[in-house]
């Protein structure tokens, strides 16, 4: 039995977290700061719509971080749970965290578009939190997430912009509803070249009223809306599947940033200053 200073030693030793939260024996991953955050928040936005008993059932946690939600799905009876996460920091910090619980959680160091164009699995539930906006190509990954999902979907993006007006006719005609297709409260994403919020990853980043087509057209049905962030989905009328005998996906970067996708290691420099400013 390890002693609070051996285990406190340990965790600091996987350096920055970005997750903060409550480990075994009262360890907290990281001390509050403003570059981490702190992942029950988000938990209890949702938690109402997650079953209380998940004996047997597979989970899916894209972009899994330290593995914060994939615990309390385990925590609730969950029989396994993989982990996508293509930082190799931060999967080193899931599996220590799965060893502290001794759950089945399988942390795979992938990037989420070449993964899962690349498995026939299904999951139960899939948590999809935090990183459609983080993806280049985030509309590929959702309808094959959607698929993949047997009974629902949590889902989480940021947003910029109000939620108003839902947009729902058939056909817009060029020229005669243009006015109404450059709304704010159109649905949209924004394109960033180059960095938002000094962040290298983020790619599209959506308007509130974007979410619900977005789901809807990958064959889910939106069942609840708890933030404007967060949307509960389960699969409607899922188009299906083609399977290939092979892929070929192009390597994509922002401007002189790291080539994707693959295993991604955070810049050394960045990492000793996330690590100093948590301290």
């Amino acid at each position: 039995m390890k002693s609070y200073s051996e285990a406190k030693n340990e965790v600091r030793a996987l350096g920055w977290w970005y997750q903060r939260f409550e480990l075994p024996g009262g360890i907290m991953t990281c001390p509050p700061n403003p570059f981490s955050y702190d992942p029950e928040t988000r938990w209890k936005l949702f938690e109402p719509y997650v079953p209380s008993d998940l004996t047997g059932k597979s989970v899916l946690d894209v972009g899994g971080n330290a593995g914060y939600f994939s615990v309390q799905m385990l925590k609730r009876g969950a029989a396994r749970s993989v982990i996508i996460e293509p930082f190799v920091e931060f999967a080193e910090q899931a599996r220590y965290v799965a060893r502290l619980y001794q759950f089945d959680i399988s942390v795979i160091v992938d990037d989420v578009h070449t993964w899962c164009l690349t498995t026939d699995e299904r999951f139960d539930f899939v948590l999809f939190l935090g990183l459609f906006y983080h993806l280049k190509y985030p509309g590929i990954v959702l309808d094959r997430l959607a698929e993949m999902t047997r009974e629902r979907m949590y889902f989480q993006s940021h947003v910029v912009g109000e939620q108003q007006t839902v947009h729902d006719g058939s056909d817009y005609v060029p020229g005669v509803d243009d006015a109404v297709v450059a709304s704010a409260d159109f649905p949209k994403m924004a394109f960033i070249e180059k960095l938002y919020n000094g962040d290298p990853t983020n790619w599209w980043i959506p308007n509130p009223a974007a979410l619900e087509p977005l789901l809807r057209t990958a064959g889910m049905k939106v069942v609840a809306r708890p933030h404007p962030q967060i949307l509960i989905a389960e699969p409607d009328e899922p188009p299906g599947k083609v399977v290939l005998s092979k892929l070929v996906f192009p390597r994509y970067r922002k401007p002189h940033g790291a080539i994707h996708p693959g295993p991604q290691r955070v810049d050394p420099s960045l990492w000793e200053r996330l690590l100093k400013a948590s301290e």
